[in-house]
């Protein structure tokens, strides 16, 4: 599934199955955490901080 695809069904989850869909993507990612380099942790830094601009590139 492309990104803009799970961006859009995301956007279209009321508040609480967003908060949701962050902590089950928050668990899948100390749970793999270990595994991540330095380049993968700063891709999910930017994620972290800079949703909105996410969203709308994803539009």
């Amino acid at each position: 599934m492309a990104a803009d695809g799970l961006a859009e069904i995301v956007n279209k989850l009321t508040a609480e199955e967003q908060a949701a869909v962050r902590e089950f993507v928050e668990f899948l990612r100390h749970r793999t955490a270990p595994q991540q380099g330095p380049f993968l942790e700063a891709i999910g830094e930017f994620i972290d901080e800079h949703p909105e601009l996410l969203r709308r590139l994803a539009q």
